[in-house]
């Protein structure tokens, strides 16, 4: 792929919309083509996004992971990790961590997406996939909703409305609905 890449987040969903510590409610159906599909998100990308509460909690867990324990890990230990963040002033020691801050962040992210490569994927990081979308800067938004009401949690809403088309939906076997959408204004 050339210049004009595409950002791509993926996030569990509760049937109540929560899509905040999916480790709590959503692991039990992150199984079998329910893993696949989250996993192939990654065949496409070569670069990962980030917000910081994602990057400081995955920057602790993943470097001492393999594909073995973890289908990602490999991935994400090898990949590019742009750190979006309005607080930190460096990021840490995983390997291919560069920080994106200051004033022009949309500016940064736009040159990024016109880079050659591949994908650019945003795992987890809800405020950061929330201000892409109110930023008109995610191309693709995949949600898996697990069959649970989590009760209580985030949701991917924060008051401001952005109309999405359907590109796609799939069921799984274990109950998981995967939709796949893109932004209206495209």
């Amino acid at each position: 792929m050339t210049a004009g890449r595409r950002i791509v987040a993926g996030l569990f969903v509760s049937m109540d919309g929560v899509v905040e510590a999916p480790e709590k409610w959503g692991m039990p159906y992150n199984t079998g083509e329910t893993a696949e599909a989250l996993t192939r998100l990654f065949d496409d990308a070569d670069t990962a996004l980030l917000g910081r509460s994602t990057y400081q909690m995955w920057s602790s867990f993943f470097p001492h992971m393999t594909n073995d324990q973890i289908p990602t890990a490999d991935w994400l230990n090898a990949a590019p990790k742009y750190v979006v963040s309005s607080t930190l002033t460096e990021v840490g020691q995983w390997k291919g961590s560069h920080l994106i801050t200051g004033d022009d962040i949309a500016d940064q992210i736009r040159a990024l997406k016109q880079q050659p490569g591949d994908n650019i994927n945003v795992g987890g990081s809800i405020t950061l996939v929330q201000w892409l979308m109110q930023n008109s800067l995610l191309d693709d938004l995949y949600l898996q909703i697990a069959p649970v009401i989590a009760g209580t949690g985030r949701t991917l809403a924060d008051g401001d409305q952005i109309p999405m088309n359907l590109a796609a939906t799939r069921a799984f076997a274990n109950g998981v609905i995967e939709t796949h959408y893109t932004p209206a204004s495209r």
